[in-house]
């Protein structure tokens, strides 16, 4: 088992050691690469301006990964105060936007923000951090705070069939990592993203699944 406490089972054995040596291959790339997003521009705009509906003005809201960098304007025209964190490119500091350039697992802030986005963050990351990153931003908002992530699932039997497939290479994958293009990525089944959401004390009440990634507007 993988993930720390998490009393999510999953099906493999591999060797540890051998697994670590692997991930270090891509641990550089994994959070400072920008992310190729599958989101469609317009339904994550959507959902980040229903998300916004929960949120007061004036409120501080991060931006885990920096995935909405784009629409940062549009937020401080609606009287937020933005937090980029852990960004995978350079971003300017001025007036409204912060920026923290620090990263994700060094990130331990208790009850800073009223909101949050994560936007293609959690798939590029290996499932031993989900437990540990949801669980940092979760502890980052305040009781009640609400946030938005989106991210990449794995429709189970082609997620096994391909897991088969690297597994046959000799790679100490999980099921749901994929390499396209030499780029690491990790797609959860939707049962255990529901687990880790759960997890880490955050609960989905309005969310929509649309070609494979899933949009989850959540509250603390």
């Amino acid at each position: 088992m993988f993930i720390g406490a998490s009393p999510i089972k999953f099906p493999w054995k591999v060797s540890i050691l051998k697994r670590r040596e692997w991930l270090e291959k891509y641990k550089r790339e994994m959070l400072d690469r920008p992310a190729r997003s599958a989101a469609s521009p317009e339904k994550l705009q959507d959902y980040l301006l229903r998300m916004m509906g929960f949120v007061e003005e004036s409120s501080i809201v991060a931006d885990f990964g920096c995935g909405v960098c784009n629409l940062w304007p549009l937020l401080r025209d609606m009287g937020m105060r933005i937090v980029g964190v852990s960004c995978n490119r350079k971003e300017q500091q001025q007036k409204g936007i912060r920026i923290m350039n620090i990263e994700m697992t060094d990130f331990n802030l208790l009850g800073i923000f009223e909101g949050f986005v994560a936007v293609d963050l959690l798939q590029r990351i290996p499932p031993e951090l989900w437990s540990k990153i949801l669980l940092k931003i979760s502890r980052s908002i305040k009781t009640d705070g609400v946030g938005l992530i989106v991210t990449e699932l794995s429709e189970e039997k082609s997620a096994r069939s391909f897991f088969s497939d690297l597994k046959g290479d000799g790679l100490p994958v999980v099921v749901g990592e994929n390499l396209e293009d030499g780029e690491y990525s990790f797609r959860p089944l939707k049962s255990w993203y529901d687990q880790w959401l759960k997890n880490a004390g955050l609960s989905a009440f309005r969310e929509e699944v649309i070609d494979s990634v899933v949009y989850s507007i959540v509250r603390k």
